[in-house]
């Protein structure tokens, strides 16, 4: 007798059952986690940043130099909300890696207007947000094909 896994039901068991899904929705979390860092080593005025941070947290301290505090708030915002999508992909939530892979690949533009092209270390932020594009991008399409065959099992 085989031994069979029983058929995911939930959205949350697909998104489990699937290492493409659950790789993708850790990504979004180690977006915001090391855009935290990159905001504590400007506050720190260390000279150290992570290249997976956002380039709207870089732009928005740029920006507000002169007010420090409405660029940290943007930060915030940005951890929390990268923090969020990351948790609700995980559960299966299709819209939580749309709206993540769409967020990153606005960064990505920010990014690459404001990198120095001209040096070789100005590609890699670019090449890292194409990477995490990628695998954000697999995640999505892995769950949903994975609901789609769960919804097509179901049907009589």
């Amino acid at each position: 007798m085989a031994d069979t896994m029983p058929a995911p039901r939930s959205a949350d068991e697909v998104a489990a059952s699937s290492p493409a899904v659950v790789s993708g929705a850790r990504w979004l979390s180690w977006i915001a986690l090391l855009t935290l860092v990159n905001a504590a080593c400007v506050a720190a005025r260390a000279d150290l940043r992570f290249v997976i941070g956002l380039g709207f947290s870089e732009l928005a301290h740029a920006v507000f130099q002169v007010n420090a505090a409405v660029a940290y708030a943007i930060d915030s915002f940005f951890v929390v909300l990268f923090l969020l999508l990351g948790q609700q992909a995980r559960h299966g939530h299709a819209w939580a890696f749309v709206l993540g892979t769409g967020l990153y690949l606005c960064d990505a533009l920010v990014t690459w207007r404001m990198s120095t092209l001209s040096e070789p270390a100005g590609w890699l932020p670019l090449a890292f947000h194409a990477f995490v594009l990628v695998q954000l991008v697999r995640g999505a399409a892995q769950l949903d094909a994975r609901l789609k065959a769960v919804k097509a099992a179901r049907a009589p």
